[in-house]
């Protein structure tokens, strides 16, 4: 049998094609089932390593002339303080991992949520010693920046229900252990 033409399949936008998957599941409602299975499936998996190099790829990316973009004199009166911008561009990038895990583990993905979780902390303690001068990781004042996410991301894991072993710490992430 030939395969079928899934060109305009492939040109759509990850919205139009959640809007397609939703209109599919309504007009079959017998495939409700299956594609539950599959979304748990997918859900339950992460790996805390990909997650790790991830979070470090995207933190050692964020450049010093992206932060020029949001600290100092901004347009239309007011001051942001070049550490405060810094910050926040660090926290932007590790919230939607702290976001995920949380939904994750509200749904019972708990081992998923804490790879999740394992690989954050594994990526920011991989960019604590930071000194290249080019890097807003540098300008937030590593590693007392990155410290401060590392104790928010076990804050969120202990909330969410996922306990970080002290013996993990210790292994993974010295500075952070009791």
């Amino acid at each position: 049998m030939p395969k079928p033409a899934t060109a305009a399949l492939e040109s759509l936008s990850a919205a139009e094609r959640a809007g397609i998957l939703t209109a599919l599941l309504q007009a079959h409602p017998q495939l409700l089932v299956e594609a539950e299975q599959l979304a748990a499936g997918f859900l339950s998996q992460e790996d805390r390593h990909a997650v790790a190099e991830d979070v470090a790829d995207e933190l050692r990316a964020l450049h010093l002339s992206q932060l020029a973009d949001r600290a100092g004199p901004q347009w239309g009166g007011g001051y942001v303080d070049p550490h405060d911008a810094a910050d926040e561009m660090l926290d932007e990038i590790v919230q939607p991992y702290l976001d995920d895990l949380e939904r994750r583990a509200r749904i019972g993905a708990v081992q998923a949520a804490r790879e999740i979780g394992f690989g954050v902390l594994m990526g920011l303690y991989a960019c604590r010693d930071e000194d290249d001068n080019d890097r807003v990781l540098t300008h937030a004042g590593t590693p007392d920046a990155v410290d401060n996410l590392g104790s928010q991301a076990i804050r969120v894991m202990k909330d969410a229900g996922l306990d970080v072993p002290d013996d993990w710490l210790v292994e993974q992430c010295p500075a952070w252990a009791r």
